[in-house]
């Protein structure tokens, strides 16, 4: 379960989205204080959806053939909806999913000048290549140093 944020292009107001397929956002999540938030769900579980509401969260079933959000009829909501950006701040779960679906035009990336070991958990889940001509290259279009943090602004080639 990890988070979109649209911005709607009339206010310019950030959307809090959570795509949570199994509707496990805890009600006292500190998300659901402050200002408009829809949770994108895959199952239909009434209690659940009911004590959503009852805490300000608007919930949207949209579950997809593999029991999961369908990501990309909920990008098609958000265009309804007049936002026409969306920013992904996702876990490799969902950014594998995202990537997967080609709905990704952009990364940003964080790097830590740190090594955890091959025992770590990747950035994108995302099935292995068979070849690297399943390679998908990516054009570096801006780098910097952030403190001692690498931020990497690239978009596919």
């Amino acid at each position: 379960m990890r988070g979109l944020e649209g911005l709607r292009s009339d206010l310019r107001q950030p959307l809090k989205v959570v795509v949570d397929s199994r509707l496990e956002l805890p009600l006292d999540a500190r998300l659901l204080r402050g200002g408009a938030v829809l949770v994108a769900a895959a199952i239909g579980d009434v209690a659940r959806i009911a004590a959503l509401r009852q805490v300000g969260a608007e919930v949207l079933l949209l579950p997809g053939p593999d029991g999961r959000v369908d990501l990309l009829a909920l990008l098609a909501e958000l265009a309804c909806r007049g936002i026409n950006e969306v920013h992904a701040e996702a876990g490799f779960r969902l950014g594998g999913s995202l990537l997967g679906a080609g709905l990704v035009d952009e990364l940003l990336l964080y790097l830590a000048p740190c090594l955890v070991g091959d025992a770590a958990r990747g950035m994108f889940d995302l099935p292995a290549l068979e070849s690297l001509a399943g390679k998908r290259r990516l054009l570096i279009r801006d780098l910097r140093l952030v403190g001692p943090d690498l931020r990497l602004l690239a978009r596919f080639a």
